[in-house]
């Protein structure tokens, strides 16, 4: 699904262990608050359903965990 500027896919990592993919729309690097550039970030927490992966990558989003500007993480001081 697309969220903000974001696409946000759940996948079952274990049986009944959810997590969720965070990569950006255009395809430019998830950058972390000025401390990685990473191609994808994945969430580390499991939930119990897809669903309730995909409210936990939202929830990451919207704390401003990740930068919505191209080529500039929030924090990094530029």
């Amino acid at each position: 699904m697309q969220y903000e500027q974001f696409i946000v896919t759940a996948f079952e990592h274990q049986p009944a262990k959810w997590r969720a993919r965070i990569r950006r729309v255009d395809g430019m690097p998830v950058l972390i608050r000025g401390l990685k550039k990473l191609d994808e970030f994945v969430t580390g927490i499991d939930g119990e359903t897809a669903q309730a992966a995909l409210l936990a990558a939202m929830a990451a989003i919207d704390s401003g965990t990740f930068s919505r500007k191209r080529g500039q993480a929030r924090g990094s001081g530029s």
